[in-house]
């Protein structure tokens, strides 16, 4: 890429950053930028860009009254940032766009060059890639765990080379998993290339990088940590998960429950008499029964349930937002189910049965610990009385209808800050849940964070039927109800909350209803994160005077 098409680039880049700061825009405002970029291109000699903006322009001119968001004119940018960064490879194939389909992969995209981005996304729709776009370092560094991507693709330059966020980025991707890291930059000097792999980089592109070969590259890496995964957290005899995989699990069952509330059942399963099959047949045959059980799980559990072998004829079966009468059905289905199989190995054909203990994990504060101790203690009962049972676990309390729910939203002391994050998109919730904790950790405070997906789930949780005080994030426009009428419901009922209010455009009416009707803060999307802090920051600190 010669030196005038970076320039043209640059100038995108710079015409973006101001539309982000006065969206919504008129289409004379668009019609103008795409009319300035076909000059400047034809004056580099470049028409197959002019020609590309000329149909662009073609296209607005039958949309003269349309406002438009600043993402909605970057998407219009996308064909003429592919000829920027493709027109010198366009005969090479591995320049060429990829064919639909392939590996699924969750690729978080990390950087402050939204142009590449797009044009990156734009370029490999095609491909079942999910991708999560975080500017900051420190933000991604600090949702690795929660987002838990395939590959991370990371555009920066030499100024933030050993930054503290992009060290800690860095680090978290070795733990507690491998996550390949991809780094994205104009700098081609070799000397700041064999840095970064000393820091832990598994690749370095420089741009401008067509996005069949980064597609190439990256998938060769994604395919390289799905294989370190199945080494590193696959059982060898029997195929399924290990218990090292039970932590990961759990975290992200843990974060469904603390979003919705919803719990999960976890199950301790032993086969019965095992000791005297080894005896009596031989370890082939035993093997022959592990693997036996453990096909037979993975086949007649759902897909968002896990199956783990805990260790010598033990399983975990995890159960996915299942409540307790749910488990203890489809244990006891199992069971049966299980008993009228038959095994053959080594000349013998037996039937065998299995145990089990199971406990609902409706609490997110407790360690996986202290589950697996209650699931052993219930599975210890079963085999008590004869094996071949389904055991619940006991609890300190018992718990009647609808107790759960009003445990996990009990009433906060003064020590603890209370957040609920209303909106309908996920990655949203994740980002913002991730700075909420940023901002307790430094207070040195707790922090209760729920999550919900529409307005509608929020007003009839057991959380808005308390007196407490707590922070409401809320998305203006939502599925079932919108962010307005929540937050007039809140204020009818007079709920001592500080409600912040998110707004994907600078609409000064909208922002006038939200503040008629009682919002504290608001904030426009895309969020611009040092200022979305400070105002979070505020409301926490309110929620102590």
């Amino acid at each position: 890429m010669d030196s005038y098409v970076v320039s043209l680039l640059d100038q995108m880049k710079e015409q973006y950053e101001q539309w982000e700061a006065s969206s919504p825009l008129s289409s004379a405002e668009l019609i103008r930028f795409f009319g300035a970029i076909g000059r400047a291109a034809e004056v580099i000699g470049r028409n197959d860009i002019a020609a590309e903006a000329e149909r662009i322009l073609q296209g607005m001119s039958r949309q003269k009254e349309r406002q438009w968001t600043a993402e909605e004119a970057l998407a219009e940018m996308v064909p003429l940032l592919r000829r920027c960064y493709e027109a010198e490879e366009t005969d090479s194939p591995i320049a060429s766009p990829p064919q639909r389909g392939g590996t699924e992969a969750d690729v978080l995209l990390c950087g402050n060059d939204p142009l590449f981005f797009a044009y990156l996304r734009g370029s490999l729709q095609t491909v079942p890639w999910r991708f999560i776009t975080l500017p900051s370092l420190e933000q991604a560094a600090a949702s690795l765990f929660r987002l838990n991507p395939d590959c991370i693709i990371v555009d920066i330059g030499e100024d933030h080379l050993e930054t503290p966020s992009f060290l800690a980025l860095l680090e978290n991707t070795g733990r507690p998993c491998y996550i390949p890291v991809v780094i994205v930059s104009r700098d081609g000097r070799k000397a700041v290339h064999l840095k970064w792999y000393e820091l832990g980089a598994d690749d370095v592109i420089v741009k401008p990088a067509a996005a069949g070969e980064l597609f190439i590259r990256v998938r060769r890496l994604v395919e390289k940590k799905r294989k370190i995964d199945e080494l590193v957290l696959i059982d060898e005899l029997t195929g399924v998960y290990n218990r090292k995989y039970l932590p990961r699990v759990y975290a992200r069952l843990r974060s469904d429950l603390e979003r919705s509330g919803t719990p999960s059942c976890l199950a301790l399963l032993d086969l019965d008499h095992f000791k005297q099959v080894n005896d009596r047949f031989g370890h082939l045959v035993g093997d022959a029964v592990l693997k036996k059980l453990a096909a037979f799980l993975l086949q007649h559990t759902r897909g968002m349930d896990t199956v783990v072998r805990f260790g010598g004829e033990e399983f975990v079966v995890w159960l996915a937002k299942t409540s307790t009468g749910e488990a203890r059905r489809v244990l006891r289905r199992l069971q049966r189910q299980f008993a009228s199989e038959e095994v053959e190995a080594d000349g013998v054909r037996l039937s065998c049965t299995f145990s089990a203990g199971f406990v609902e994990c409706d609490d997110p504060n407790e360690p996986l610990d202290h589950w697996l101790n209650l699931a052993d203690k219930a599975l210890y009962e079963a085999k008590r009385k004869g094996g071949n049972r389904v055991e619940e676990a006991r609890r300190q309390t018992s718990h009647a209808n609808g107790a759960q729910a009003e445990k996990q939203y009990r009433q906060a002391d003064t020590q603890r800050w209370s957040v609920a994050i209303v909106d309908d998109d996920e990655l949203a919730r994740t980002v913002i849940a991730d700075l909420v904790r940023k901002l307790a950790a430094e207070q040195e405070r707790e922090v209760d964070i729920y999550e919900f997906g529409d307005g509608l789930s929020f007003l009839e949780s057991p959380l808005c039927e308390h007196g407490r005080r707590f922070v409401v994030i809320l998305d203006r426009v939502m599925p079932k109800m919108d962010g307005l009428e929540v937050l007039h419901r809140l204020r009818r009922r007079r709920m001592p909350h500080k409600v912040m209010m998110l707004t994907s455009r600078q609409d000064e009416r909208e922002i006038a209803q939200a503040l008629e009707k009682g919002v504290d803060e608001y904030v426009t999307k895309p969020f611009k994160w040092l200022e979305l802090e400070a105002r979070l920051r505020r409301l926490l600190k309110e929620l102590d005077e």
